[in-house]
């Protein structure tokens, strides 16, 4: 089960991605209006939804892992934030819409569930609602940095821009980075990197 796998990874008193926000999340959230309603799926131990909360967004997460919701929380109230911190699968665990962005940093699912995935993802904002999004690419197999072993589940640039077709995608580019995430996430790793907004002119 998924949720058993994340509650194993995030058993540690340490949080295995650290505190800090994901560095593509940080550099898009100046482009997000104050106060933006937002979402972060598979937000795991918290970073991204408490760094946002700090900046005085709304913040909804979701993860499959209890553990990590439990550690989630308890940051939040260590930083004196509050965050909607919600256990279960996105998108069938939960029902709200409207969202100003969707961040989703390191998603990675099987192929024949990632196009349905993005697609839940676009129906969930709000109009002129954006997607932040970072995920590895097939490149990361020669890195020792993080992500899925299994190359199915690493994504392409071609993929995102067939699944977010949908929006009008201001960034989408794959790249080489230097990733200081905890301890899962440390070194050279190759990623695409996306940042779409809903236009529904």
């Amino acid at each position: 089960m998924v949720g058993e796998f994340w509650d194993e990874m995030y058993a540690g008193e340490e949080y295995r991605y650290g505190l800090a926000p994901n560095a593509w999340l940080a550099e898009c959230e100046p482009r997000l209006p104050r106060g933006s309603q937002v979402l972060c799926v598979g937000d795991g131990e918290g970073r991204n939804g408490v760094w946002l909360a700090e900046r005085g967004h709304r913040v909804t997460t979701i993860d499959a892992s209890s553990r990590g919701a439990d550690k989630a929380r308890a940051l939040a109230e260590r930083r004196g934030v509050t965050l909607d911190v919600r256990v279960g699968m996105f998108p069938a665990d939960l029902d709200a819409t409207g969202f100003d962005a969707v961040v989703l940093t390191f998603i990675h699912t099987a192929p024949e569930n990632r196009p349905g995935l993005h697609e839940a993802v676009v129906d969930r904002l709000a109009p002129g609602g954006v997607v932040v999004l970072e995920a590895f690419t097939p490149e990361q197999l020669a890195y020792s940095s993080g992500g899925p072993r299994n190359p199915a589940m690493l994504y392409t640039p071609a993929q995102l821009a067939e699944d977010f077709s949908r929006l009008d995608l201001a960034v989408l580019e794959a790249r080489e980075v230097v990733h200081d995430e905890g301890p899962g996430h440390r070194g050279t790793a190759a990623v695409v990197r996306l940042f779409g907004r809903r236009d529904d002119s």
